[in-house]
């Protein structure tokens, strides 16, 4: 009789020689990375487990369909992203000027790529994605949300405080910082490296505040504070 009392047992269904919290997050890496460069629609189970160096039959343990994994996948990237923006958030409602509340919300929202360039990219395609496959437009399309209202309610504040003109166009300059930290996520995910975007956010607050340009052409120039 062979002696199990010191054989421990794996879950049920589990494969062999595997270590579940490892597997199940080596799954989400190479997901997030399929997804990414092929979209929602061409990415396959089995491209998934050649880029997590698994079987197929690993990722079906753990997702039982592509959909599950896509939604647990932007589940588990949105609560990272969601850290980020509140820690960001934060700090800029510490700042006075809104320049200085835009420019430490970027510098936040930036080290989501620092750890792990694929959620870059995994932000970017979900957008992407969402016009694809009008059943994940929400989620994403949400993402934009949350950063369009921080962008608006910086603006507004700073009309009332007298910091910004009254005759601003609120909803324009809100699509304008959107639109510029959509291309940074491109840039971070695509393009260049975590430093080269911390210099691209310098310089933007450096053009926010005016003091990009010289001459006598930079005095005239509006401002957004």
């Amino acid at each position: 009789m062979v002696d199990t009392a010191g054989v421990q047992r794996r879950g049920r269904g589990r494969p062999s020689g595997s270590n579940g919290s490892d597997t199940r997050n080596k799954i989400l890496r190479a997901a997030r990375e399929v997804f990414s460069e092929v979209g929602y629609d061409a990415a396959t189970f089995k491209d998934i487990a050649a880029r997590a160096d698994i079987t197929r039959t690993s990722v079906n343990h753990y997702f039982h369909s592509k959909e599950e994994l896509y939604e647990t996948l932007f589940d588990s990237t949105r609560e990272r992203i969601d850290s980020v923006v509140r820690t960001g958030l934060r700090k800029a409602d510490a700042e006075n000027g809104v320049v200085e509340r835009i420019s430490t919300f970027l510098h936040a929202a930036v080290n989501i790529d620092s750890a792990d360039r694929s959620v870059a990219k995994f932000i970017v395609a979900s957008l992407f994605d969402s016009f694809r496959n009008p059943e994940f437009g929400s989620r994403a399309l949400g993402q934009l949300d949350e950063v369009r209202a921080f962008f608006l309610s910086t603006l507004e504040s700073d009309v009332v405080r007298g910091t910004l003109r009254s005759d601003a166009d609120l909803t324009a300059i809100t699509e304008m910082l959107v639109a510029v930290m959509w291309g940074m996520s491109m840039y971070a995910g695509f393009v260049g490296t975590n430093d080269q975007l911390e210099s691209v956010v310098d310089q933007f607050v450096e053009l926010l505040a005016g003091r990009l340009f010289e001459g006598p052409s930079a005095e005239t120039e509006p401002r957004l504070s």
